[in-house]
């Protein structure tokens, strides 16, 4: 057994022909109608309406998008930017993958994955718009008049989606369809004007705000569908189930598909936990796992606002991936001899939940900020079930003697580089982003806990929750949170860390 796990997040694919389903308009005038069952800080968020025609046969998705913009900026914007994710993975030579993993994310050979519009309208009229970025991974809608502060846009999409054959966040394998990152999501406005980095190859390169969502999928009868949000409905057809979810107050919205699953479930506090599984016994050790992250991150971090967290097995290239209410987990880890690493991974994708889910950051410039938070909060987890003696050796295991010393052997000179807060790009590969990010960053919290305290420590994690939550985080934000709490600034503490390159 590897002393380390990576958490490698991937998508692969084949090439199937992709065909125009068109959806009714009136399903948008529902949805339209449907916003008062929104939250109530929605006044300030964009939301989504998806219609989703699901044929697995042909790995294919056809989709019709209603989108209702609002400009929260203090100027006016004359463009209006979407990443696309499916096209990072339209061009071999242009792979999101490191070419040391091409084997495994395509088994069979390489085939794009891609996205195709047929039809894009902006406040009711055909829209000017360009595709652009590294592989066509951006879309661009222009304005005809600026959009003031406060004013809306509403924006209608009509596209199809292939999926590639192969077992990451975004394809599909022998099991499940994984549906991550899958539709055309606003790219975030902030001090640096419109973000539009790339699907880089390593670490999670995302960076969204929080929307609110109603999706309905179409899908064969005999496929099961676990997904962020609520199921509010399920019609049954003759040969079709149309399932329809809410998501209110998250980040992105993601969803898998089956015929295998079988799903058990278990409340903690005012939170549904479901294990959505094809292998039995496992399937119920990580509702079990599932429900204790959550149960003991609601006390050290605050609670946990939506009714569902699904935790899904998966055809899943390795490890784990967070999105809102559902993790998927690699279906490996539930094989009995890995059942470990499955408690490892579980717990650490739940506590995903908080650090990103609720409080977000850029995940391209400031990935340590949910990485190294969430993997330490894993180690918090292995002491609030077990007792300290058990925290302590996971810690050495996993993370001091594990990730950190390892790469140290691995990398063994003096120049080596070893920042923390650097963007993806310069990040020599997985092993050195592993190490670092999740590593180091580990020990920095653990090394600020004894500073501060076990007391101080889990009331800055409490005031960072509070203070961010449905929000975007900058570092400056948690150093905020530690002076609130301890009365003293910790920013050159934090940053000796993080900008120590040896």
């Amino acid at each position: 057994m590897k002393v380390t796990y990576i958490k490698r997040k991937y998508l692969s694919g084949i090439v199937i022909a992709i065909i125009l389903f068109v959806f009714v308009l009136g399903s948008y005038k529902l949805l339209w109608n449907n916003r008062n069952l929104f939250q109530k800080h929605d006044e300030d968020l964009a939301w989504y309406g998806i219609d989703v025609s699901f044929n697995p046969q042909d790995g294919r998705l056809d989709c019709k998008q209603h989108v209702h913009y609002i400009n929260k900026e203090e100027n006016s914007i004359s463009n209006i930017y979407f990443h696309i994710y499916p096209n990072s993975f339209k061009y071999e030579d242009k792979a999101v993958f490191p070419p040391e993993e091409m084997s495994r994310a395509y088994p069979n050979g390489f085939s794009p994955g891609f996205i195709e519009f047929y039809n894009i309208e902006l406040n009711g009229k055909p829209a000017s718009y360009t595709i652009q970025g590294y592989s066509d991974d951006i879309l661009m809608i222009s304005l005809e008049k600026a959009l003031e502060p406060g004013d809306k846009a509403d924006i209608l999409m009509e596209y199809g989606v292939q999926l590639p054959q192969s077992p990451g966040r975004f394809g599909y394998w022998d099991n499940t369809y994984n549906l991550g990152n899958w539709y055309p999501i606003l790219c975030v406005y902030d001090g640096r004007g419109w973000n539009l980095e790339p699907y880089h190859n390593l670490g999670d390169p995302f960076y969204s705000d929080i929307s609110n969502y109603k999706v309905s999928i179409s899908a064969p009868k005999d496929f099961v569908v676990a997904s962020t949000g609520k199921l509010i409905a399920k019609e049954e057809k003759a040969e079709q189930n149309i399932w329809q979810f809410e998501a209110l107050s998250v980040r992105d919205f993601a969803w898998v598909a089956s015929r295998k699953f079988k799903t058990s479930s278990m409340t903690i506090g005012d939170t549904t936990v479901y294990s959505y599984y094809y292998t039995q016994e496992a399937g119920e050790r990580a509702l079990d796992y599932g429900a204790s992250a959550l149960k003991i991150f609601n006390e050290l971090f605050g609670p946990y606002p939506y009714e569902t967290l699904s935790v899904v097995q998966t055809d899943f290239f390795i490890g784990g991936m967070e999105y809102p209410q559902l993790v998927m987990i690699d279906g490996s880890l539930y094989e009995e001899e890995q059942d470990d690493w499955l408690e490892l991974v579980v717990v650490h994708e739940v506590a995903h939940q908080w650090w990103y889910g609720l409080v977000g950051n850029d995940q391209i410039y400031d990935s340590w900020l949910d990485e190294a938070l969430t993997e330490y909060s894993t180690i918090l987890y292995y002491g609030q079930r077990y007792g300290q003696q058990e925290e302590y050796r996971k810690y050495q295991e996993i993370i001091d003697k594990g990730r950190y010393q390892l790469f140290q052997i691995y990398r063994a000179s003096e120049n080596m580089d070893e920042t923390i807060h650097r963007p993806l790009y310069e990040f020599e590969d997985w092993i050195e982003y592993d190490a670092l990010v999740y590593g180091k960053g580990a020990i920095m919290f653990h090394e600020v806990r004894q500073e501060m305290g076990d007391e101080n420590f889990i009331k800055v994690l409490k005031t960072y929750f509070e203070n961010n939550k449905f929000q975007n985080a900058k570092p400056e934000d948690f150093y905020k949170a530690c002076e609130a709490v301890t009365g003293q600034s910790w920013q050159n503490y934090f940053e000796q860390w993080l900008y120590d390159r040896n």
